[in-house]
């Protein structure tokens, strides 16, 4: 089965994509939660791939901090297959991640990754069909399909495993937001606790008759010479100064 190319057919409609979509799209409106949104990610790809033709099994990979990862493996019969790929860095999940681009394979194709060959064939895995996950030109990770009927054609599949993945990619997409303001959100909170108590250790120094510039130096040299951070010196001055 050959590589698939960037055209893409067009889906067949299905009404119930639209409950899969509202679910999707709940899920994009929520706090992140990492089980949720992998439940929630689960049993939509699994709901909007029911009818796929020849699908025996899928799997989904989500890259956190960069690092591949297969969600839900209790319920992924092929889970194993992907993490082969994983450590080899070889197989059709790492170049369809690499290469940005839907991947198919069949047993014939395998060969040129040894680890995969003999862990599909080890689980009975005749083909398979990998679509990126991805949103604003970031891969996010990717859904797997797998064949174990010799004479399936996971091509067939390719338009509703795209619209799957299109769905996925919109939450992991709305989850990354959400994790990146709360990273943002307290950072800021940190800085400024960090400013609000610099400032009160300054305060306290100035008190003594140091100005301003004199002041922060001294916290600085404190900071620099003991090697720690200039917010735990400035607590420092501030424990020291209580009654």
């Amino acid at each position: 089965m050959p590589a698939v190319g960037d055209p893409r057919p067009s889906a067949v409609p299905d009404p119930g994509l639209n409950v899969v979509a509202g679910a999707i799209g709940r899920l994009a409106e929520a706090p992140p939660n990492t089980d949720a949104t992998d439940r929630a990610l689960w049993a939509a790809t699994g709901q909007a791939l029911s009818a796929a033709p020849g699908v025996a099994g899928r799997g989904l990979t989500v890259l956190r901090d960069g690092t591949p990862l297969s969600i839900m493996r209790d319920r992924a019969p092929f889970s194993r297959l992907e993490e082969v790929q994983y450590a080899a860095d070889a197989g059709p999940v790492p170049v369809a991640l690499r290469e940005h681009r839907v991947v198919a394979v069949d047993t014939r194709a395998a060969r040129s990754w040894a680890p995969y060959a003999s862990c599909a064939e080890e689980l009975g895995v005749r083909s398979c069909l990998v679509v990126p996950l991805s949103a604003a030109g970031e891969v996010l990770g990717s859904l797997n399909l797998y064949a174990t009927d010799p004479d399936a054609d996971l091509r067939a599949a390719v338009p509703i495993a795209r619209l799957a993945a299109d769905l996925a990619s919109t939450a992991l997409a709305a989850v990354a937001r959400h994790a990146a303001m709360a990273k943002l959100a307290e950072e800021l909170r940190t800085a400024l606790e960090s400013r609000a108590v610099i400032e009160q250790a300054k305060g306290l120094l100035m008190a003594r008759g140091t100005s301003d510039g004199e002041a922060f130096a001294r916290l600085r040299r404190l900071s620099q010479n003991h090697n720690i951070k200039l917010r735990e010196v400035a607590a420092l001055v501030v424990d020291l100064a209580q009654p």
